[in-house]
């Protein structure tokens, strides 16, 4: 199961499991939290169909709108993705990979973002540097009941 367990969501994640609530179940470490979180499924496939489309029409004066539909087509994929195909249910986790994915496209400097006047390569480095070492740390949104 791909989704993260935390303090706030260990019952529901057990229920799932099909296992009773309540049961000693420890949280998720920071490393699978840090593989979790990240969506390297998705940013391999964007890398691949932003590849493909570059290689094939890199150079044609229409290839930046291209670029930006692989971008949004990547970023609704993630979310799919880890809805859909992984039964990932929690949205703060949901957020954190969607948001992992635009760091990462950011940090690669394709077109889409690199065009922006406001993009800066280092900047998207050390952004995405940040953004691996601390996600893992981010525990969610506590449930209020």
């Amino acid at each position: 199961m791909r989704l993260v367990v935390t303090k706030r969501n260990r019952d529901r994640v057990l229920s799932r499991a099909k296992e009773g609530p309540g049961q000693d179940t420890p949280d998720d470490s920071y490393r699978e939290r840090l593989v979790k979180y990240i969506p390297v499924e998705t940013i391999a496939l964007f890398i691949a169909l932003y590849g493909i489309t570059y290689y094939l029409s890199g150079t044609e004066s229409w290839y930046p709108a291209v670029a930006r539909w692989c971008l949004i087509l990547g970023l609704l994929g993630t979310v799919l993705y880890l809805w859909k195909g992984e039964n990932v249910t929690d949205g703060v986790q949901l957020g954190i990979s969607a948001i992992g994915f635009l760091i990462w496209v950011c940090a690669l400097g394709v077109i889409t973002v690199a065009s922006l006047p406001f993009y800066n390569a280092v900047v998207a480095g050390l952004l995405l540097v940040a953004y691996v070492f601390l996600a893992p740390l981010i525990d969610g949104i506590p449930d209020i009941r």
